[in-house]
């Protein structure tokens, strides 16, 4: 008796589990005898929408996401993030292990300089400072790249707006297959109208990539609550700060209300400034308190734990955003580096990877050279120059090794190639003999 075959939904259902979810994220999807490569059907009802395979998907994002990047607290953690990445020194070289050559100083020369002019407009930090600024408040940082008929300058690249950019979730990895589609606007969605794009077209550089979809989370998604709130409370407390608004409602018991207006009147006339005290009408006079007189009442306390929120967010110290109590000189400074390994190490080590897988490798062919930024591992400079003691009296490491380590040329100088041992050899043999002895000076 023939096995009779649940339908193809159902089929797609039951097979569709988490790892189909993630192999089509990456990309990775390929045909295989008895798997449909239609399984991007679990996917189809992302957002409440049901999607076709030939349709993108569209990032659910706040309409107001690039006014809340211009707030001051996120602008203040978004160029303390960019702006450090931006001033970051950067070089082209060979991988670790290669050696040097007259070929890949050629590569290097043509990718640095690709680089260095990625366009007729942009210089490589306006570039990089564009994309870092998406990254950080999309979720994604996207730089558009092709190639053009000039030897010395194959390469060029456009930062592009990354809430733009819809993903096909069905792509199979074809090199001609587009991935991602670039909308008109944001609110075009369904792919009606925009350009399409293959994956070797846009270098697509997410923030905390998941399985669960393929956009990333910025920051400033993440603390969208958070300065939400705070734009809440600053204009209350603004709001009060900056307009008399009476403290005190007055409460009369036994007037009626020809003698309430006629007490009115003469407030007015005689006791009123910018604002009005409230009277109510009755046989006594009772005073209630309508509001706080002191700081509390501009919920100051609540505004510093929201800035520490968003400094969370954007994984930085709230030191950052101007919350400076209970900070040292100490505390600061190991904030201050913490900062550096949490949120600009990741960020720069993100992009340069992926400027060297995307750019210089699958666009130019270079696949012995990468891109790196220097200056990111910052030395404790006191702390070294202790070590260098201990080594060098220990006779471990020498001047110009310790020079070597720093970046430094060496001293044109045969002691700065001695131990210390040997150093101090020859300063005794000195100070013992009327001549010094040029053999106690030299290198054997």
């Amino acid at each position: 008796m023939a096995v009779r075959k649940l339908p193809l939904r159902q089929r797609l259902a039951n097979w569709a589990g988490d790892r189909v979810a993630t192999a089509i994220w990456a990309g990775r999807m390929r045909k295989a005898p008895g798997r449909e490569t239609t399984a991007y059907a679990r996917l189809m009802n992302l957002g409440s929408i049901r999607y076709q395979k030939d349709r993108p998907l569209f990032k659910a994002t706040p309409s107001n996401l690039r006014m809340f990047s211009k707030t001051v607290y996120a602008r203040r953690a978004i160029n303390r993030i960019k702006g450090a990445i931006a001033m970051l020194d950067w070089e082209i070289g060979p991988k670790a292990g290669v050696d040097l050559n007259s070929e890949l100083q050629r590569q290097i020369d043509v990718a640095t300089m690709c680089f260095q002019r990625p366009n007729n407009d942009d210089s490589f930090r306006t570039l990089i400072e564009q994309a870092v600024e998406d990254y950080l408040v999309a979720g994604a940082g996207a730089i558009e790249q092709e190639t053009g008929g000039d030897k010395s300058r194959p390469l060029w690249m456009w930062p592009v707006d990354s809430l733009s950019i819809q993903v096909f979730a069905g792509w199979q990895g074809g090199k001609d297959e587009a991935r991602y589609f670039q909308t008109l606007g944001y609110g075009n969605v369904g792919g009606q109208q925009g350009i399409a794009l293959t994956n070797e077209q846009l270098i697509y550089i997410r923030k905390d990539p998941t399985t669960e979809n393929p956009f990333g989370y910025g920051c400033l998604e993440v603390a969208f609550a958070s300065i939400n709130r705070l734009l809440g409370v600053a204009d209350y407390a603004g709001n009060l700060a900056s307009n008399s608004q009476p403290e005190n409602l007055l409460q009369f018991l036994q007037l009626d209300p020809t003698q309430l207006d006629r007490v009115r009147e003469w407030w007015r006339n005689e006791i009123e400034g910018q604002g009005m005290t409230p009277i109510l009408g009755g046989e006594e006079v009772k005073v209630h308190k309508l509001r706080g007189t002191d700081d509390s009442a501009l919920y100051l306390k609540y505004q510093e734990m929201l800035q520490r929120e968003i400094a969370t967010a954007f994984e930085l110290s709230p030191q950052n955003l101007g919350v400076e109590a209970d900070v040292n000189r100490n505390t600061s400074e190991v904030a201050d580096d913490r900062d550096w390994d949490g949120a600009i190490i990741p960020a720069a080590t993100n992009f340069a990877s992926h400027l060297t897988r995307e750019a210089i490798e699958a666009r130019l062919g270079f696949s012995q050279i990468e891109f790196r930024f220097l200056g990111l591992d910052r030395d404790d400079e006191l702390n070294l120059a202790q070590v260098f003691e201990t080594e060098y009296k220990n006779n471990a490491s020498t001047p110009n090794e310790y020079r070597a380590r720093k970046g430094m040329p060496p001293m044109d100088s045969d002691w700065a190639d001695m131990p210390f041992a040997d150093v101090e050899i020859a300063i005794k043999g000195a100070m013992g003999a009327k001549q010094v002895n040029p053999k106690l000076t030299s290198k054997e």
